[in-house]
């Protein structure tokens, strides 16, 4: 009798729990169409924070308390990127006033503007690791493809571009106060971090043979165990000004970066950096290039 007491009691919970997801399920913002930056309409559901809408696919069971805890990750770290860099993004795709970050099908990644797309792979890890309160990363790094401005000085190098984003995506998830999510079953995040922003460039440094022509410049990394590319070992080297100068250092790189001259060549590319770097801290990178021909001066 007991038994089928507890049992009976268990059942009258589980359908609480069910009618409470339902009722949950039901005060879901309605759907809404988004247009891809592929050009193809999609039947999204949108979740608005300060800074960022969070639209995906409507037919996911959704947890409130988890899209609401992803929002507020996303507002934090756009807010520290335009801090940090001191200027926001053309607006490209937005819902309610908010930028974007859409789940679609075949998502695309754009530079300069503001508008994230993610496939739903990366939903499914975004949303799991969340209800842990830890942060898939790959949000944050197109945020940094998104703040990207430097194409005048830098982009004649594609891997600075790459390197900005895999570089910025972990120092603002530091610096909104987040917890970053593992990279796989093999690489945490503390680790997955140090072997891009340390090892990386450790690896290029050791390696007499290699200079930034054969890697920086011909998108080619220095054999990793991981697979990382060029925009992997860049983040390394503008790591480098930071950890020597603090952070005062590598604001003033980066304001200075954004009105530099014009590059027409990779070489006019790597002298900017060396060049903006002496401006904003005085120090010689030419060393970490392997290469004293590149002008120190504007």
């Amino acid at each position: 009798m007991a038994r089928i007491a507890r049992r009976s009691v268990l059942s009258v919970a589980a359908g609480a729990t069910i009618a409470r997801s339902a009722v949950a399920q039901a005060d879901l913002p309605a759907s809404v169409t988004y247009q891809t930056m592929s050009n193809t309409a999609v039947l999204l559901r949108p979740f608005v924070g300060r800074n960022m809408a969070f639209l995906i696919d409507p037919d996911r069971r959704t947890d409130r308390a988890v899209t609401d805890r992803i929002l507020n990750a996303f507002d934090r770290a756009w807010d520290w990127y335009r801090e940090y860099f001191g200027r926001s993004p053309t607006p490209y795709k937005s819902h309610a006033g908010k930028t974007t970050v859409a789940e679609v099908p075949s998502p695309r990644v754009t530079d300069g503007s503001g508008g994230i797309e993610l496939a739903s792979s990366t939903v499914d890890l975004l949303l799991r690791e969340a209800a842990y309160d830890r942060y898939n990363q790959a949000t944050f790094f197109i945020m940094g493809r998104n703040f990207w401005a430097y194409d005048m000085p830098l982009g004649q190098i594609g891997a600075f571009k790459q390197g900005f984003a895999h570089l910025h995506r972990f120092y603002a998830i530091d610096g909104a106060g987040m917890t970053g999510a593992p990279w796989d079953d093999n690489l945490d995040f503390d680790h997955y971090r140090h072997s891009i922003v340390v090892d990386m460039l450790n690896r290029y440094l050791a390696d007499a043979t290699l200079t930034w022509q054969i890697t920086l410049a011909a998108d080619k990394a220095p054999t990793n165990p991981n697979g990382w590319g060029a925009g992997d070992l860049a983040a390394g080297f503008f790591h480098r000004i930071r950890r020597d100068h603090g952070q005062d250092g590598y604001r003033r790189f980066w304001r200075i970066m954004h009105d530099a001259p014009k590059a027409s060549t990779p070489k006019d590319s790597a002298a900017r950096f060396v060049q903006v770097a002496y401006a904003a801290t005085g120090g010689d990178y030419r060393e970490l290039f392997k290469d004293q021909s590149l002008q120190l001066v504007f």
